[in-house]
């Protein structure tokens, strides 16, 4: 192999490199915990959310408590912020029942479940997540008659099961302060008779959350046969 085609190769290797490492640090980047000036400016802009009449559709409440129990939670949460990044664990439970959109919604005459409103909320989320360094870990389908150990016999009936990873409580709130979040929310609100929302931190292994083993495998495998290959040229350029 020629010396122009090895740093060719060399070349093209370290912009994927840059490419990888300009996105790893996008959704991983270390970040700082919330001054109490912002904690206090977003909630400002998430009362007003709640407070929107178009989002919330008829019959439908944020919080069973109310708009004060709600916003008491979200402080809660924003002030305990220590610039980690956090995962948002969802359950939820489908809307039965005839679908109740607000006045004006986009979507209201193409959705006819509560299962297409949810997909629809879905695909919506996913762009706003990527906009404020945050993705989807896990999104599933629940099975049936849940272990509910220690819990009432209403506890069962979940529908959909999500994880959403933020890098950090800011991103969380940027996002759910967003126009685009404002106008995406009330299929959320469309599709779900219940939701329990779970703010939880990784901790504990070394790779946890443990990413999918045969995508792992598959690229330490990669980068071990591309080392090798550096290797290998810079032997034959000497």
């Amino acid at each position: 192999m020629t010396t122009a085609k090895a740093r060719m190769n060399l070349t093209v290797g370290g912009v994927l490199l840059a490419f990888w490492a300009a996105a790893t640090y996008f959704f991983y980047a270390p970040t700082t915990a919330l001054s109490q000036g912002e904690i206090d400016q977003y909630m400002v802009k998430v009362q007003t959310l709640m407070e929107a009449s178009f989002v919330m559709p008829e019959g439908v409440g944020l919080d069973p408590r109310g708009l004060e129990g709600a916003l008491s939670d979200l402080r809660s949460f924003a002030e305990r912020d220590d610039g980690k990044a956090i995962y948002m664990v969802n359950l939820m439970k489908w809307r039965l029942g005839d679908l109740s959109f607000p006045a004006g919604a986009d979507l209201a005459g193409s959705i006819a479940t509560a299962q297409e409103a949810d997909s629809a909320y879905n695909q919506r989320l996913f762009w706003d997540l990527l906009a404020n360094h945050s993705h989807t870990a896990y999104l599933a389908s629940a099975e049936a008659n849940a272990f509910n150990y220690g819990t009432s016999a209403d506890a069962d009936g979940w529908g959909e099961i999500g994880i959403f990873r933020y890098n950090s409580r800011r991103d969380f709130f940027n996002m759910i302060t967003s126009d685009s979040y404002l106008n995406a929310l009330y299929l959320k609100m469309v599709s779900m008779g219940a939701v329990a929302i779970a703010p939880s931190q990784p901790h504990g292994l070394l790779f946890n959350p443990m990413p999918n083993m045969p995508v792992l495998l598959f690229f330490a495998l990669l980068i071990g046969y591309l080392v090798f290959l550096v290797v290998s040229l810079r032997a034959r350029s000497r």
